[in-house]
């Protein structure tokens, strides 16, 4: 498992989950972090998408950190707890706070401050990383080269401040990669790629029956049967106490089927169900969606996509924590 890290050429686009259809929308907007598949041509395995400056890795910001409401520069944050009823409160806090949307942590304040329930960090604005360029689209009648009714849109690329880089953390560089010139996103846009090693995951989690931990998910998330009752995360069992959301959406692509799935960033409060341990950090809950989905036509009845590779890929990937403070 290494750090990937990707230097933009120009502008790139990362499409929203959902098909751009011509015609019926004249909006297509570009998301960052972008799902994992996005990668999927680079890598075998792909864990979670992240922004990288000056050495050092920014993840989203996790989803139970709050924020001063209205104020953008340098806000105040708030780590949300459980109070005794089991609901998630600020008490003593003047003024309203709110979730950050489109912010970003550092991965060492991650560990040695969130991680530690401490909420005296730092957090980024992804505008500190990327400006939204917005461009304007035509699409051509080949036979008059006319411009199609209808068919004028506009496009969201994004641009890379000055250091500022895409960071992948990956495994399985697929053989016909031979140099560090990739092309990412729509249009196949020319990035460069470089490796580093990255250690901080590295460190054992000790699961104790009772205790609480924290799930913080790095890729989008399906859990078959929903949230209600227990999960398993390399095969310990867990109960879901709470839910901090980062968001809802479809993920999906040619062939495939269009599944909800939770977003990078959100956060899953747990008590451990069974005594164990993990490895390193990095664990991935087991679920695999069920769902009815397409075969090829012909003699090769191969599926368009092998959902017993769900995990695999990379999919339901986070970090486990132990909660403290």
């Amino acid at each position: 498992m290494k750090l990937y890290v990707f230097e933009p050429y120009d502008v790139l686009s990362f499409g929203g989950l959902r098909h751009f259809a011509g015609g019926e929308t004249h909006v297509q907007k570009s998301a960052f972090p972008p799902p994992i598949m996005r990668f999927f041509h680079i890598f075998e395995r792909v864990y979670g998408v992240f922004l990288y400056k000056d050495g050092k890795v920014y993840i989203p910001l996790p989803a139970d950190v709050v924020k001063e409401r209205k104020k953008e520069d340098k806000p105040n944050i708030k780590i949300l707890k459980l109070n005794e009823r089991g609901i998630p409160l600020l008490r003593g806090v003047e003024g309203a706070y709110e979730q950050a949307r489109e912010y970003f942590i550092s991965l060492k304040d991650f560990f040695t401050k969130y991680a530690k329930g401490q909420g005296d960090f730092s957090i980024c604005s992804l505008r500190d990383f990327i400006q939204k360029e917005q461009r304007v689209g035509i699409s051509i009648d080949k036979d008059t080269r006319t411009a199609k009714d209808r068919f004028l849109y506009s496009q969201d690329f994004l641009r890379f401040s000055e250091g500022s880089r895409i960071g992948v953390l990956a495994e399985g560089l697929r053989e016909d990669i031979r140099d560090n010139r990739v092309f990412l996103g729509g249009e196949r846009r020319v990035s460069y790629m470089h490796s580093e090693d990255l250690k901080a995951f590295e460190k054992p989690v000790s699961i104790q029956k009772g205790k609480l931990y924290k799930f913080y998910a790095l890729s989008h998330l399906f859990i078959e049967g929903g949230l209600k009752g227990d999960l398993k995360i390399g095969n310990l069992r867990f109960e879901v106490l709470w839910f901090f959301s980062a968001g809802i959406e479809y993920v999906s692509g040619f062939g495939k089927p269009f599944l909800e799935m939770i977003k990078p960033g959100s956060v899953l409060l747990l008590s451990a169900l069974d005594v164990g341990g993990m490895g390193c950090s990095i664990c991935q809950i087991e679920s695999v969606p069920t769902v009815n989905y397409k075969k090829r036509m012909g003699k090769d009845k191969k599926t368009l996509w092998n959902l017993e590779n769900f995990l695999q890929r990379g999919w339901n990937s986070g970090i486990l924590l132990e909660v403290e403070g």
